[in-house]
């Protein structure tokens, strides 16, 4: 009898928990996903899990989920950092990001470098994927690194592509790239994201503006 009521108590308490579970998943308050990208690397990590809710504000510079509605590129929930809401005015600069005139310094991004090939080995031997590392000429690579990845044993130089990107040229008719962007003013209602892995992510400077409606959970795991 003794044990038979310690069991019925495992078996309540467990349901309840379920269910809250359930009710948290179902109202948004607390949702997970995975993530196949690095876009957002190096904060969220290609095949990672992350835990958003809808409960939180979404401040400006963190990590937000959104419903992606440009119909050029593949449709659903897409995760990055929100840069610009209405009225705010987004430069980058080679590379550099700009809100309201003020430097953006204080995000650990990555961004395009050259490298050279003992670099490229060595970072091969860590575990980077020979897809992330495109090779220019005989003896030189880009790859993607933040300011923590950088290692002054090998060669290594920003990379910034002086070239227009006609993707971006489509949705804003300027002659930007992803290292030049701007300046442009977020329009009433809309929201501007960016990924941290500047130059490989699909963001706003691809997809165009984000109305704030779009916006369903701010990401609670990992800490950005």
């Amino acid at each position: 009898m003794f044990k038979s009521k310690i069991f019925n108590r495992v078996l309540l308490t467990g349901s309840f928990i379920v269910t809250l579970f359930i009710i948290a998943k179902l109202s948004g308050v607390l949702q997970y996903a995975f993530v196949p990208t690095a876009g957002n690397e190096p904060t969220i990590k290609k095949k990672s899990f992350i835990v958003m809710t809808n409960i939180l504000p979404y401040d400006q510079f963190k990590m937000i989920a959104y419903n992606q509605t440009n119909l050029d590129y593949p449709q659903g929930a897409y995760v990055q950092r929100l840069i610009g809401k209405e009225n705010d005015v987004i430069l980058i600069k080679n590379g550099k990001l700009y809100v309201n005139n003020t430097l953006v310094d204080n995000i650990n991004v990555k961004h395009s470098y050259k490298i050279d090939r003992g670099y490229a080995n060595d970072l091969l031997s860590k575990g980077t994927e020979d897809s992330e590392i495109f090779q220019i000429d005989d003896n030189y690579f880009i790859t993607q690194l933040s300011d923590k990845e950088l290692n002054d044993s090998f060669f290594h130089e920003r990379f910034i592509n002086p070239n227009t990107d006609q993707d971006i040229h489509k949705v804003y008719h300027k002659d930007w790239n992803a290292d030049n962007f701007g300046p442009i003013k977020v329009p009433s209602g809309k929201l501007f994201f960016l990924g941290d892995n500047r130059n490989a992510s699909l963001d706003s400077r691809y997809l165009g503006f984000v109305d704030e409606k779009d916006a369903v959970g701010r990401v609670v795991y990992p800490k950005n």
